[in-house]
Formats: C-alpha cells, sequence, structure tokens
C-alpha cells in the first residue's frame, strides 16, 4: 500500500496550526531580509560616514579600534570576505542579525507569555524606526541589539531554571556582546537587582554559577584592555569625552528637551507613552520588563541633563518594552474602547510608515524634499565624489595618495574611489580618530596628492606642498538634484610636513 496522503496531509496541517505564529513571522522575516538585500544589491543608498569608517576597520582587524570594540569591524570582514567590497558585503550582516533577533525575540516573549506575544513583539522590532534602523545599516548597535536579546533569553532560562548551561551561554552572550558595544555593561545592573530583589531568585547567588558567569564574560573584554594598554587608554578617554563626563556636574535641559525629542521620533510619540505606561503599570506582574527597561532609560533621562545623549543610546531598554506591550496588546486588546484601539493602531500605523521609509529607499527618492531637508541626504553623494575624485587621479602623475581632514569623507574616498586606495586623515586641530593611530603619509615626501575638504586649504598644509590646484566640484543625484558641494585640491611634490597631535579625544 502507498503513504496514507490524506493523514500526511492532516500531520502537515496540524503542524503549521501549531506553529502558526513561528511560520507566518519567519516567513515574513524572509520578505522584509529579501527587500533589504535587492535594494542593498542595487546600491540605492550609499553607506554612511560611519559604515564607511566600519569597514576601514575591517581592513586592518585589530584586537579594538578607537572610539568601539572590534565586533562590527569583524562581522564586515565576514560579509565582504563572501560579497566583496560592496554595499552589500558591508551591511550583509545587518540583515542577517535583524532577521535573528526577532525569531531570539519570539522565543523569549513566547517562553515569558505566549506564541500571540512572541509573535507580537517580534513583529514589532520589524516595524519600530530605531530598530528597523539597523536591519539595513551596520554599526555597533546591530550586534548590541542581537546580543542583548540572546542575553535576556540566557538570564531568563537561568532564573527559571538555575541550569549551569544558561549561565555559561548567558556569559558567552555578553562577553561577545562586549566585544560589539560597551552598552551592553547595562545589562549587568538589572540582572543583579533582579536577583538580589525578588525572593525567589535568591537562591541563585548561593551557588557559583552566576559569579562564573560574570567573571566569564569579562574575559571577552581583555583584549579591548591589552590594545589600550598598547594605545595609552585611547578608548576609555574618547569615551570620556564624547558622554561629557570631563565636564563635571552641569546642567543642560537643552540637551534633555533633544534626548526627549529624539526618543519621541525613533519611537513614535504613541508606541513610547504606551510602552512606558504598560511597563510602569506591569512592574510586579513582569519585574523582569520593568528593571530591564525603565531604569536604563533612568540613566539616560538623567545623563541627558548633564550633556547631549544621542537618540539610539537607550535602545536597548526599548526591547523588554515592546514583549510588555505585546503582551497588554494581545491579552486585553479584545476589552479596550474605541479610543484605546483607535491609539494603539495610530501608533502601529505611525511605526508601520516609518519601517517602509527605511527598507523602502526608491520610494524616498520620488519625494520632493527641499534643499537639505532630505532625511537621507548624509548618505547620498559618496559615489558621485568617488568618481571625481578618480577621474583626478588619472590626470595627476604617480605616486600619489588622497587626504581630508575629515574621518567620514577619508573613509567614503577609500571605499568609492576606484581601487579602494589607502586614504589618510590629516589632523589640523581636530579630535582624534583612528586614522591617528594608523601610519600616515609623512615619508611620503616627493608624492602627489589629492586633498578633499569642506573648505580651503589651510596655511600649514598649502606649504606642505609645492603648489596646488584648485577644482570645486558640485555633486547632483541621478535626476539631478544638487546633494551638496566639495573643494578638490591637486597637490604636487609634498614637501613634508609636522605632526599635529590631537586636541581633544
Amino acid at each position: 500500500m502507498g503513504p496514507n496522503i490524506e493523514n500526511n496531509n492532516d500531520l502537515s496541517t496540524n503542524r503549521f496550526t501549531k506553529n502558526k505564529y513561528f511560520f507566518t513571522l519567519f516567513l515574513l522575516l524572509v520578505g522584509i531580509s529579501l527587500i533589504r538585500i535587492y535594494n542593498l544589491s542595487a546600491n540605492v543608498i550609499d553607506l554612511s560616514g560611519d559604515e564607511a569608517h566600519y569597514w576601514e576597520w575591517s581592513r586592518r582587524l585589530d584586537l579594538c579600534y578607537y572610539s568601539k570594540p572590534p565586533g562590527v569591524a569583524y562581522l564586515i570582514w565576514l560579509g565582504t570576505a563572501i560579497f566583496g567590497d560592496t554595499v552589500l558585503g558591508v551591511r550583509i550582516f545587518a540583515v542577517i542579525l535583524s532577521f535573528l533577533s526577532s525569531l531570539m525575540l519570539y522565543k523569549l516573549g513566547t517562553r515569558m507569555y505566549n506564541k500571540a506575544v512572541g509573535f507580537t513583539c517580534g513583529v514589532l522590532l520589524q516595524i519600530v524606526p530605531l530598530f528597523t534602523a539597523y536591519g539595513t545599516g551596520i554599526t555597533p548597535d546591530t550586534p548590541l541589539i542581537f546580543f542583548w536579546i540572546l542575553s535576556l533569553w540566557f538570564f531568563y532560562e537561568a532564573q527559571a531554571s538555575g541550569s549551569p548551561r544558561s549561565w555559561l551561554l548567558l556569559a558567552v552572550s555578553l562577553g561577545l556582546g562586549l566585544l560589539s558595544k560597551y552598552a551592553i555593561a547595562f545589562f549587568y545592573i538589572p540582572a543583579f537587582m533582579l536577583l538580589v530583589l525578588y525572593e525567589e531568585n535568591r537562591k541563585h547567588l548561593r551557588k557559583p554559577w552566576p559569579y562564573v558567569a560574570f567573571l566569564l564574560s569579562l574575559l571577552f573584554f581583555l583584549p579591548v584592555i591589552i590594545w589600550n594598554m598598547r594605545h595609552n587608554w585611547v578608548t576609555f578617554r574618547h569615551d570620556f569625552g564624547h558622554s561629557h563626563i570631563n565636564e563635571g556636574l552641569v546642567f543642560s535641559f537643552g540637551s534633555l528637551t533633544n534626548f526627549i525629542g529624539s526618543q519621541l521620533g525613533v519611537i513614535t510619540p504613541v508606541l513610547l507613552v504606551l510602552i512606558l505606561y504598560v511597563v510602569i503599570k506591569q512592574r510586579k506582574e513582569s519585574p523582569f520588563c520593568f528593571w530591564f527597561c525603565i531604569p536604563i532609560l533612568a540613566v539616560f533621562l538623567l545623563k541627558s541633563l548633564q550633556g547631549k545623549v544621542q537618540g539610539n543610546w537607550a535602545l536597548v531598554a526599548y526591547v523588554t518594552g515592546l514583549i510588555a506591550f505585546s503582551a497588554f496588546m494581545v491579552r486585553d486588546y479584545a476589552t479596550f474602547g474605541v479610543g484605546m484601539k483607535s491609539l494603539i493602531v495610530t501608533g502601529l500605523l505611525m511605526a508601520l510608515a516609518g519601517t517602509i521609509f527605511l527598507n523602502c529607499p526608491l520610494l524616498v527618492n520620488e519625494i520632493p524634499f527641499p534643499p537639505g531637508k532630505d532625511p537621507l541626504r548624509k548618505m547620498r553623494g559618496w559615489r558621485e565624489l568617488g568618481r571625481e575624485v578618480t577621474v583626478f587621479t588619472s590626470q595627476i602623475e604617480k605616486p600619489l595618495f588622497i587626504f581630508s581632514d575629515y574621518y567620514m569623507t577619508t573613509s567614503e574616498l577609500a571605499f568609492y574611489v576606484a581601487g579602494h586606495p589607502r586614504t589618510y586623515c590629516i589632523n589640523i586641530g581636530r579630535r582624534m580618530n583612528q586614522y591617528d593611530i594608523w601610519p600616515g603619509f609623512n615619508d611620503f615626501v616627493g608624492y602627489n596628492a589629492i586633498y578633499v575638504a569642506k573648505g580651503e586649504m589651510s596655511p600649514k598644509l598649502v606649504m606642505a606642498f609645492e603648489y596646488s590646484e584648485k577644482r570645486p566640484v558640485v555633486l547632483y543625484d541621478e535626476r539631478g538634484r544638487r546633494l551638496t558641494e566639495f573643494e578638490i585640491f591637486l597637490c604636487y611634490n609634498f614637501q613634508g610636513m609636522d605632526v599635529e597631535k590631537p586636541t581633544s579625544f
């Protein structure tokens, strides 16, 4: 007798019904990922200055870098090893890690509540603008989001079961997170509070595994310490300067309002208010979501009183906020009145609009933004600049080198000039960057050069060459819209010059 096709079909139907939330989320993530890969392959949007700079790091793999740990450089190195030095190669792990982050959040939401909640928060991760941006652009926040969610999963399992395996996997996840972005250090504080404040969790403190996990995770940080020991602790000096800690106790209400405004923008106003409302309201029912959300946000809110806080710094605080909000919607949505339902739908539609905007740049290209108002303007024009400089390289006698006065411009030139040449960033009284750690061009006496900047050459730089020619370039997009303007200088016979040390970090 042949196979019982009817029974097999019933089995497949039952399997799908049982796992409909997972399969639906999986197919949705595949669709979103394919759209992102198409956009990356089509070169619709150029690399941002930071992305190009991280790509430069990937060409010189190291234990650490001036401003960040090495994780993002290794991801880009692996991506470009597969897809070449292309936009797709640089950004492919943004797509992959966003995909995996949603699946892990589904797993965590399901473990904490049910599959419907897991599905909802997995989808929300893809439509909230703050998170969806890191599904297309590669920065240290991209692996940070993934390892934060992974660490939440292992910590939840560890506190629920006390399994040594979960504690050890938590250590590995946190350690890899520390090699991605230092912000994952915020994980330790709410985890400690959950173990100390709740009686059912204190039993874990009488066993060695939480302490082993903590110490083991810190071992992953040793490469960063070793590198900084060799480089005058520049990473920590940069972080102190970048976060304005060196300025001491000062009050900046402007920074406070800017931070609040940024959160309203990246989460959307309605979702932000609803998430905070739900997390605080359910603090006793779900202390896990509360401690991994509100205290972290409070830290950045207080920090914004002292100095500028970037809009993405607090992103990890919203992960458990999405879980709590999803549980709230799944459990109580049917009981809401028309007003609350309308509010939630409005918030979701606002977030979805932002997601479509970020994932469909071809549509954005059709919007006639006023000059200087295009939100993607910082990721336009670099290919055109690279082509212009490439033309000039054929008009100037070799050997030559290419340099700029700004690290982003320097990195974009390295990526978009034909042949991906080694480029240099001159220090004319600016803040330190990674180019100051790498070898400079001071030994290239007698070389010609191409200098690209937004302004004129400084007198000191003029004196460093026998003579130079200025070639202003105005850049336009494929539709003839003006993007920006650069000054390109053809410089001849480098005479050498004194190296200026950075004045700030």
